[in-house]
């Protein structure tokens, strides 16, 4: 599981059919102090998230069999929580 902020929307007319009626987001991992890193990933938003949130992602084939309930999931990252608050201690 991994920390993200959402930087935007994606748009799809044409989707596959487990992804119809589900929303796309843009989002870029990031560090608990708020760093970003890496390359943005999309990722199926199961929590009506939005941008400018941060979220609780996985990137994994496992992970997103088992929250989706799919054998073979036609996506690898999914938005599984918005974070309200980040309690960080550098270090520790």
């Amino acid at each position: 599981m991994y920390i993200a902020r959402v930087v935007g929307d994606v748009v799809s007319s044409v989707k596959h059919e487990h992804l119809k009626g589900r929303k796309l987001l843009l989002v870029h991992p990031m560090k608990p102090e708020g760093t970003l890193y890496g390359d943005p990933l999309i990722a199926l938003d199961m929590v009506e998230s939005g941008v400018g949130d941060r979220v609780l992602i996985v990137d994994q084939g496992t992970a997103t069999r088992q929250v989706l309930d799919v054998e073979l999931p036609t996506v690898r990252t999914v938005i599984l929580g918005i974070i309200d608050r980040i309690d960080y201690e550098e270090g520790a």
